[in-house]
């Protein structure tokens, strides 16, 4: 066998285990999708309107009644929370290569990254969800927390997914990483700068 035939086979062997962990990892995102919006958004929400009366019966800004917790919203909620596992497993498997330093600080560094980029996807200074739900500080932090540790639980369960399947973490290196790294950084910020916008605008409108 040629050396080239060698290094086929090698790569065949290694594809089925990798194929085989990226499965497992989008089905634990799936999973922790559904846990985190389908439940603990709930219990947020649930926790938010207890302290907003005048909030509920409303109108969310994602079409959802508050403080209406019926069979049906539920399920609706938590496909939802598995679709957008699905989306984060997806983005985790793409990004995940580019992490470099310690298991803590990779984990940090993306549950802060996918934390606030989330958040300004459901933090809106238009909409009513904020105005009516105090106080601000603790209705932005719930909003920016869970997908915080949906994030870090999703990082920390592939670890195990892949030490118990024998597959190394992929690392992507050399002016490619460092480019896309940079580019990362910069989504970051304009993202901390799109919701502390948000924020502060609606901190003004509360006060």
């Amino acid at each position: 066998m040629s050396s080239a035939d060698a290094s086929t086979t090698v790569r065949d062997r290694r594809a089925g285990p990798e194929a085989g962990s990226a499965l497992r990892i989008l089905g634990a995102a799936a999973l922790l999708g559904g846990l985190t919006v389908g439940l603990f958004s709930r219990l947020g929400m649930h926790l938010l309107i207890r302290l907003n009366a005048d909030a509920d019966g409303v109108t969310s800004d994602d079409g959802f009644e508050m403080g209406r917790f019926t069979v049906g919203g539920s399920l609706n909620l938590l496909l939802v929370g598995v679709g957008l596992g699905l989306v984060s497993g997806v983005l985790y498997l793409l990004l995940q290569p580019l992490c470099f330093g310690p298991d803590w600080f990779r984990t940090l560094s993306l549950a802060v990254g996918a934390g606030t980029v989330a958040a300004t996807q459901v933090v809106h200074a238009d909409g009513v969800d904020f105005r009516l739900l105090g106080p601000l500080a603790l209705a932005v932090g719930i909003f920016v927390a869970l997908p915080m540790l949906q994030v870090a639980l999703l990082d920390l369960w592939a670890r195990r997914i892949r030490r118990g399947r024998g597959t190394a973490e992929p690392r992507l290196g050399g002016a490619l990483a460092w480019v896309l790294r940079g580019l990362l950084v910069v989504w970051f910020v304009l993202a901390v700068a799109s919701l502390v916008g948000d924020v502060h605008t609606l901190a003004a409108a509360a006060g």
